[in-house]
């Protein structure tokens, strides 16, 4: 090998000299031939006085680890890029008008009881946003001794066995709640992109478990997340579903959770700061504001398949949002486990309705103007898509 690189190396400077010294004078070309030939028998004085055993020794001993660190590194680039996933975990094409479920339920999971027909779900398109057509008027009688059992079987999914669909929106939207349903309603758990600074939370270790994990696994039904930017839409290739509720009563709520978790602040405080306009509430918030605004908008205009969910629909009518969800997700459509996920988690409606703790209006004029000018701005997005608009948000509090 060596012998040849080095034929190689003399033929091709001796080939462009050759077209070179034509164009030389005669002193240039006597000092461009010595040159040359310093450059051409550079390969020989590299291996001068080497004898082939020592030569053959020295290009062993570095032939074998260089063999080992390029497998070495192929290996990690295979284990860590997902070269070979399986194939139902790659890129779904979409088509309108139905979405095929491609994710293999649990052996053992749906039984003739139980079971509806999920090979292949109608969905009504709107652009980008997609609406499930389901049915739920066969499901059967709720049985609640066998909820318990269904509650306890949640699994994690292996690795690139599920498609990647967020579960988006922005904080206080009704997330961990949905979270809990899907987990019943499919038997599998959900993972989250804030895993990092999740994982060691013990809500997370014990009910959450996909959530863990690095989301990219794919070992989750769907993934948590309260992010929007440009570049995180489209890392969910399969869709995404995005809970949107009333701002008037999110904004509020995450600002109690945010100054009582973060800030150990009282409850009776952080009221009293919104009723006497403080300026961390009236000002120093605002970019919140602009936070819900921009999930939104972010989500339905990026987002290649889109399921929107209204927080105040699945709180009326829990059953049907939730077999929609699950319809989505390309997941079996079980309606036992999905009565039960209802049934089980009933008490978490309305936990978020902040209502009960003021009698006042938090919002000062100019907040109401900023906060209905997003909705109109969300609103139209959706109508300009032919998509479902917003249902008509009432105001925080509202004396009656």
């Amino acid at each position: 090998m060596i012998v040849c690189l080095s034929t190689t190396w003399r033929f091709q400077t001796w080939r462009y000299s050759v077209n070179l010294l034509p164009v030389l004078d005669s002193n240039t070309q006597t000092y461009t031939m010595k040159s040359l030939r310093k450059v051409i028998s550079a390969p020989s004085r590299v291996f001068r006085g080497m004898d082939p055993t020592g030569l053959t020794s020295r290009v062993t001993r570095y032939f074998w680890p260089s063999v080992c660190l390029v497998f070495f590194v192929l290996y990690l680039i295979c284990n860590t890029y997902n070269v070979a996933a399986p194939p139902r975990s790659r890129r779904t094409k979409h088509h309108q008008g139905e979405y095929q479920a491609h994710v293999a339920p649990a052996a053992g999971r749906i039984t003739e009881r139980n079971r509806v027909n999920f090979t292949s779900v109608k969905e009504d398109w709107r652009d980008n946003i997609v609406y499930p057509q389901v049915d739920i008027t066969d499901f059967p009688p709720l049985d609640p001794s066998v909820c318990p059992s269904m509650k306890e079987d949640i699994e994690i999914a292996p690795a690139n066995s599920m498609p990647l669909i967020a579960l988006a929106s922005f904080p206080r939207s009704g997330n961990t709640w949905s979270r809990s349903l899907i987990q019943i309603a499919t038997g599998y758990s959900t993972g989250s992109v804030h895993w990092e600074t999740e994982r060691n939370l013990p809500r997370v270790k014990d009910w959450f478990k996909a959530g863990v994990e690095d989301f990219m696994l794919r070992k989750g039904v769907c993934v948590k997340s309260h992010f929007y930017g440009p570049g995180h839409v489209p890392i969910f290739e399969d869709g995404a579903i995005l809970l949107l509720r009333n701002p008037y009563y999110s904004l509020a709520s995450e600002f109690l959770r945010f100054h009582s978790r973060q800030l150990n602040d009282t409850e009776d405080f952080i009221v009293s700061i919104m009723k006497n306009e403080d300026e961390r509430w009236t000002r120093n918030y605002l970019p919140t504001y602009d936070k819900w605004k921009n999930t939104a908008l972010s989500w339905i205009t990026r987002c290649k398949r889109l399921m929107i969910v209204f927080y105040e629909d699945l709180e009326r009518n829990t059953v049907y949002e939730l077999t929609r969800m699950v319809a989505f997700l390309g997941q079996p459509i079980q309606p036992m486990r999905i009565q039960c996920a209802v049934h089980s988690y009933a008490s978490m409606q309305g936990r978020m309705n902040h209502t009960s703790q003021m009698n006042f209006d938090p919002y000062t004029t100019a907040l109401h103007q900023l906060l209905d000018g997003y909705i109109e701005e969300v609103n139209r997005t959706l109508i300009r898509k032919q998509a479902m608009p917003l249902p008509t948000y009432k105001k925080y509090y509202q004396e009656t």
